[in-house]
């Protein structure tokens, strides 16, 4: 994409446009004090702050262009500004435009907890046998998802797109700008309950991916989510499922760990069966490599060829294995915890050889399941740990209940710092530290620290 492609098609769409030279724009961007050269900068309004009063200094970072609300002081030589009344409508028309330009296959990824996994991972084996865009980071809101669609490139066959929510209504917007052919429902979980209200509401809301596709897509849907998996008889498309219950279209047998080198299993798919060699650690992240292997059915490729590309592709998952000058490792999953997510990587600690540690924070969002799933979690870190930490706000429920469960050494801390320094304090070769929490507890201060390079 380029700046006079934005012009044209902004003035098409009615807006004021100050024409700047032609250049091309590298990505889009909406905080400016992330902005690179080169890139597009989108105002929007965000809970604190108000994009259109960083206008000029996203200018002066380097952006090449600029879609606000109000135009900014001064003037700005060679740089392309739009101003519309809605910041946010004016940027989804604009990818619109581009994606249909560019036209490749666009394969959405929605559900409760593993799409930046699956994408990756999608994206990935996917690569085997297209030219692949995909979004990067969590570009995959309302906002986010239009700006992931500027590095499209009229060479790519296919686009992988992360679509998340935490409002109603907001799969289906991001649908009409993606237009996907290919939708995946990884499952559904309590995430973002306390905003949608029920998980009934939530279910609505990563459904309606799969309803939104043309009768010539692919709908691939998780058939182990009792959530989803009903939803396949009233699609309008073709539906693949997938999952270990006998009636999965890809159906999966038991998974082998292979530690921190992935997971193995046989797949089968109309009387034919396959081994597959995941290299993401954990059987909850499993559904990532099956999803991949439903979209490469989609799009053509065979079912050897999808599980040979699964266990060539060269991704680590949202888990970073890190190392402590103790000779302990660190297991940093601290993007984003859930219930299932959560549950998982305790399960998968569980199966390290070392002494176990948890070091735990709150699973945000939960509204009045709050309190039940914490004492969940707590019961499943009594099995599969040595050693708990939990920091703050209802861990102390996680806490008392993996002591009735039976863990002797359960901790409970009101500080992270605290409570990282009490782990970092006991460390020693061969232990196995998990690091998760709520992106809102903002775990990755603690990583330094627990790694010996604060």
């Amino acid at each position: 994409m380029t700046t006079t492609y934005v012009a044209r098609e902004m003035k098409a769409q009615g807006y004021r446009v100050f024409e700047g030279s032609e250049t091309a724009i590298a990505r889009g961007a909406a905080d400016s004090r992330q902005v690179r050269p080169g890139d597009l900068f989108t105002a929007f309004h965000g809970e604190h702050h108000d994009g259109n009063d960083f206008v000029a200094e996203a200018l002066r970072n380097g952006a090449v262009a600029a879609v606000c609300e109000r135009a900014p002081e001064g003037a700005w030589p060679g740089k392309t500004i739009v101003v519309a009344p809605d910041g946010l409508a004016a940027i989804s028309e604009l990818a619109h435009t581009w994606r249909m330009a560019c036209h490749p296959r666009v394969v959405g990824i929605t559900g409760t907890v593993g799409k930046t996994t699956a994408k990756d991972l999608v994206a990935a084996t996917l690569a085997s046998r297209f030219r692949v865009h995909k979004s990067e980071g969590n570009l995959n809101s309302r906002e986010g998802l239009p700006l992931a669609l500027l590095t499209l490139g009229p060479d790519d066959e296919v686009s992988v797109l992360e679509m998340a929510m935490d409002s109603p209504g907001e799969i289906l917007e991001l649908c009409r700008v993606a237009e996907p052919e290919v939708g995946v429902v990884l499952g559904v979980g309590l995430t973002h309950v306390s905003k949608l209200g029920s998980v009934e509401a939530i279910t609505e809301e990563k459904l309606s991916l799969a309803r939104y596709l043309p009768e010539t897509g692919t709908a691939i849907l998780n058939a182990d989510d009792r959530r989803v998996a009903p939803a396949a008889a009233g699609l309008r498309c073709k539906v693949l499922t997938f999952g270990a219950s006998p009636d999965a279209t890809i159906r999966r047998g038991p998974v082998t760990a292979r530690g921190l080198d992935g997971t193995s299993f046989d797949v089968t798919v109309a009387g034919e069966t396959v081994r597959v060699d995941s290299p993401l650690p954990g059987e909850h992240v499993v559904p990532a490599a099956l999803a991949a292997i439903g979209a490469c059915l989609a799009l053509g490729m065979t079912l050897r060829d999808a599980a040979s590309a699964v266990g060539a592709a060269g991704v680590e998952g949202r888990m970073r294995v890190r190392h402590s000058d103790t000779g302990a490792t660190i297991l940093d999953d601290r993007y984003n915890a859930s219930p299932a997510s959560l549950a998982g990587a305790l399960r998968m600690l569980g199966d390290m050889p070392g002494r176990r540690i948890a070091l735990i924070g709150r699973m945000a969002e939960l509204g009045e399941f709050e309190a039940e799933e914490h004492r969940k979690a707590g019961a499943i870190a009594a099995e599969n740990c040595d050693l708990l930490v939990a920091v703050g706000e209802s861990c102390d429920l996680l806490v008392e209940s993996a002591r009735s469960a039976g863990l002797a050494d359960a901790r409970w801390f009101a500080n992270k710092d605290e409570a990282a320094a009490a782990v970092r304090a006991i460390l020693r070769e061969g232990d196995f530290v998990l690091v998760k929490a709520s992106r809102s507890q903002a775990f990755e201060t603690l990583i330094p620290l627990l790694e010996g390079t604060p």
